[in-house]
């Protein structure tokens, strides 16, 4: 059976935690598949490498660690050289090779799903081996101090890269926008065009988001990679109700044929659409109709020119704009910052050579490396496969990728900008750090002093005391969604190890996020948080309370978060005042603010560090025991899942009323990478199952027991049938249930059918179910990201049924031939020695009873030693020393016990001739006759 709470509470706190093998005895059921699925999702993205990117990276990695105690790099070491092949393994998305291509750009830090839309970069890596490596320790030392001096090297530029809430403006009825915006969506390139002679500004809009000379995408990141409206959470059917198509049952929209508004069907006979903005679906393909399956996507209807048809863009497009402007405002602002970088250099030379060439190099920017933080209520395997192919770009570096609630975190801890450090004493760190290292000496110093009584009493040295772990609580709301996070921030590491990351690790407990659809926010406040409370009470109920709570989003919505989280918490501490089992939380826990910008700057040390600009250099003892530099991750993160991934099985052709209900093989708050989660397929099985009336057997001996009855040469039809007939099917979702975000299991990708594969050798014109053969067994592993990715790995020998049955019995006889030729084979070796032994025998005691008839007396009588030898040395020739024996001693040779008969003979006449001489032998011999 499959355990859900205890495999998600196992999984979270045992970092090696692996996970276990799903038979069909456990599931209750089976899938097939023949290669589709989630591949299929990734390559209808249309990205250049999403189905490479998506199926390249299915396997765990390790997290990370921060050593405790570290000390000053030895001498003789760039370190800038030891962070460029630094890289945080769990970024699947990032290799070596494309980080070091872009080190040399600065990395855009955006904070997609902020009410704002918070940008920050972190500038390129300095070099710092100035002296060749052959640096002293007090030039290494002076270089740190400098470090400190200059503080923090991360910079907000949200004021001047995005004015409109991410929303993207677009002129209407301008020909030179139209003719920029096709290009783009026709060629995928022009993204400088767009910006230039495309894009509007919010002061041209109007309250409804629309007006004469524009039209506005309303923050298209929100339904991005979405297969149908039907899958719109809280937020995107808050924002794109107006624009959705009301389909007339919901059976329509389960399938999508019908999801086309009518002002598009309009357009498409001829008629003139004046709906400036509408949503549709549409095939990715090359079908003409949607046809419910992966690659179906939700796209906008533009109709930028009134002469003219519209146009479809998808919403990974749009992003894909919102992305490029704020990477042009980003050039800018480093330009400002950095005169006499490369960039600014290459910028002015590209505006003065002008003319197209010009116009294309403009577009350099979108090569700068990407980051992004996402909410628990959007991590989507589609929603994160739509924004990687929105942020594409030919340096061949993907993006980062991490949780909004962990920048929110760094992004607080970090020291606040512009306040350098005087002279040679570290910059003043943020109001969450002076808290957190406060706490943590006074409670270790508490916890030593307790230690010191309690060993004074006990008359024996103070043993070492366990360092305090604050419990840390982020809790942040926009206009679309409400996210709440317990954390463990651990190993504090001073300013001069790292400016950027005053602690090392953040261990994340538990992750509460909801989308909502903007009406009040707040109300959830009281929900999540109960939920939160009880999660962090199962996984660390050791744990204090926490030390403080962190709020964060824009200073309005902070102030109002403030309020209700203390209400919430005052009603806990009046609950627990005459309970023994209470755990502290009530409102004097302290709430720390957060300036705006607070995603974003965490965001981009974040991305900093897996880059390996933000790295800790440690001394390593070599096996020769030299002390050598060493790089580690400036900050290291185990995430938990704000998702839950889910399977279910069809025994009927994926009919829709056949399907099992989903089991959970990933839950919320089950640590990531997690995977991969192997899931066993049988034929034998599927047969058991659909004999049983496709309900599925729970009891593992049961199935066992009809599945060996199906198998053989008698049990093929059933098992081919079976195996056709069977689907196997992903689920995710992001809200736990209840509120208006009670969103329920969202289908990722297309049924899959692991039993079946498509036959090589069937007729060209064939296709469907029609050319797809049954095999025997397949082996499905399935694994979940940080960020809510679902990757999938089918192992299968491609076998069929029939194939699988011959290969058994032919197995079966060479098994019991091997075994039966083994067995005469060494039998035959120990009979052949047992009856040589046995010759062996008998021809020794054949010569010494002729030694001893022949030779009486001599050397040879009874020297059985000499015996042998000659039995030896005559093998295989043994006629010969018969002949010989007989010729020296004129004897013939007879066997032991021929010489044995001739002496009983020989007694017996002896002993009748003594019998006549006495002359009474006849006397008897007639009495005997008489008798």
């Amino acid at each position: 059976k499959i355990k859900h709470k205890s495999d998600s509470l196992r999984s979270i706190c045992n970092n090696q935690y692996q996970p276990p093998t799903m038979s069909l005895a456990t599931t209750g059921g089976a899938g097939m598949a023949g290669g589709g699925g989630l591949a299929m999702s990734a390559m209808a993205h249309g990205g250049p490498s999403a189905m490479a990117t998506h199926q390249a990276h299915s396997q765990q990695h390790g997290h990370s660690s921060i050593p405790g105690g570290t000390t000053t790099a030895a001498p003789g070491t760039s370190y800038a050289a030891l962070g460029a092949d630094l890289l945080d393994k769990n970024q699947s998305f990032l290799n070596s090779k494309g980080v070091r291509a872009v080190s040399s750009l600065p990395i855009v830090a955006v904070d997609l799903y902020g009410d704002d839309v918070d940008v920050a970069y972190f500038p390129p890596m300095e070099d710092e081996d100035s002296n060749g490596g052959e640096e002293d320790e007090m030039a290494v030392m002076m270089k740190q101090m400098v470090k400190m001096k200059k503080g923090c090297l991360a910079k907000n530029v949200t004021a001047n890269a995005v004015s409109n809430g991410g929303n993207i403006i677009l002129k209407r009825d301008d020909s030179t926008a139209y003719k920029a915006v096709k290009r783009f969506l026709t060629k995928g390139e022009g993204h400088d065009d767009v910006l230039t002679n495309a894009m509007g500004s919010s002061s041209s809009t109007d309250d409804n988001n629309e007006s004469a000379t524009t039209i506005v995408i309303p923050r298209p990141q929100l339904i991005m990679g979405t297969r149908k409206p039907s899958d719109f959470n809280a937020a995107a059917k808050s924002a794109y109700g107006k624009y959705t198509p009301n389909s007339s049952s919901s059976s329509q929209s389960n399938n999508n044929n019908s999801t086309t508004s009518p002002q598009l069907i309009a357009e498409e006979d001829g008629a003139t659409n004046t709906t400036p903005l509408s949503i549709k679906t549409i095939a990715m393909d090359g079908i003409s109709a949607p046809n419910g399956d992966d690659f179906d996507r939700v796209a906008l209807s533009l109709k930028l020119n009134s002469k003219k048809k519209a146009m479809t863009i998808l919403p990974e497009e749009a992003v894909g704009l919102l992305i490029a402007q704020v990477k042009k405002s980003v050039r800018d602002e480093f330009v400002k910052d950095f005169p006499e970088s490369d960039l600014a250099n290459d910028g002015n030379n590209n505006a003065a050579a002008g003319g197209e060439d010009g116009e294309e190099e403009g577009d350099s920017y979108m090569d700068f490396p990407p980051a992004f933080a996402i909410p628990g209520w959007a991590t989507l395997d589609s929603t994160v496969e739509a924004l990687i192919d929105a942020a594409g770009s030919s340096s061949g570096c993907g993006p980062s990728l991490h949780q909004r609630s962990i920048a929110a975190c760094v992004g607080a801890l970090v020291p606040p900008v512009g306040k350098a450090a005087q002279g040679a004493a570290a910059p003043a760190g943020s109001k969450l750090q002076q808290l957190l290292s406060e706490t943590m000496q006074s409670k270790d110093a508490a916890a030593a002093k307790e230690e010191a009584k309690e060993a004074a009493l006990a008359r024996r040295d103070p043993g070492e005391v366990d360092p305090f772990v604050p419990l840390v609580l982020l809790v942040g709301v926009t206009n679309e969604g409400i996210e709440m996070t317990a954390v463990q921030i651990t190993k504090p590491q001073g300013p001069d190890k790292e400016l950027h990351c005053p602690f090392g690790n953040i261990n994340v407990i538990s992750s509460v996020c909801y989308a909502h659809g903007g009406n009040d926010p707040l109300s959830m406040v009281p929900k999540a948080l109960d939920e939160l409370r009880e999660q962090v009470g199962i996984v660390v109920p050791e744990s204090e309370e926490p030390t403080a709570i962190v709020t964060y989003g824009s200073v309005g919505s902070q102030k109002q978060l403030a309020k209700a989280v203390t209400s919430v918490l005052t009603k806990y501490g009046k609950e627990g005042e005459n309970s023994d089992d209470y755990d502290g939380w009530d409102e004097d826990i302290p709430i720390v603010s957060t300036g705006k910008g607070c995603v974003s700057m965490g965001l981009a040390v974040l991305a900093a560090s897996v880059h390996g600009r933000v790295k800790l250099v440690v001394s390593v003892k070599g096996t020769d025991g030299k002390l050598r530099p060493k790089a580690k991750l400036g900050v290291s993160v185990q995430d938990v899942a704000t998702c839950a991934v889910a399977v279910s099985f069809n025994y009927y052709g994926g009919a829709e009323n056949k399907w099992t209900e989903p089991k959970v093989i990933f839950d919320f708050d089950r640590r990531v990478p997690a995977g991969p989660y192997q899931i066993d397929f049988t034929a034998a099985e599927c047969a058991a199952h659909l004999a049983n009336g496709g309900k599925g057997i729970e009891d593992e001996s049961e199935l066992i027991e009809k599945a060996k009855n199906l198998e053989g040469s008698r049990g093929i039809p059933d098992r081919e049938a079976a195996a056709l007939k069977c689907r196997f099917r992903l689920y995710q979702k992001t809200s736990r249930g209840g509120g208006d975000d009670d969103s329920g299991w969202i289908r990722v990708g297309n049924d899959m059918k692991p039993l079946s594969m498509e036959h090589s050798q069937k007729d060209e014109g064939e296709s469907g179910d029609d050319n797809m053969v049954a095999i025997e067994s397949a082996v499905l592993e399935i694994s979940l990201s940080s960020v809510g990715i679902i990757t999938t790995k089918l192992i299968t020998n491609g076998e069929t049924i029939v194939q699988a049955t011959k290969s058994a019995r032919n197995s079966k006889l060479l098994r019991w031939g091997t075994i039966i030729g083994s067995v005469l084979f060494i039998g035959g070796f120990l009979v052949k020695s047992y009856v040589e032994e046995r010759i062996f025998d008998r021809d020794t005691q054949r010569v010494l009873a002729y030694y001893k008839h022949a030779a009486a007396n001599s050397f040879h009588d009874g020297d059985e030693r000499q015996a042998r030898y000659l039995v030896w040395k005559y093998k295989g020739k043994k006629d010969a020393l018969w002949r010989r024996l007989e010729a020296k001693y004129g004897v013939p040779v007879k066997h032991a016990w021929e010489w044995d008969d001739e002496e009983e003979d020989g007694s017996k006449d002896d002993d009748e001739a003594a019998e006549d001489l006495d002359g009474e032998g006849e006397e008897d011999e007639v009495k005997g006759e008489e008798l």
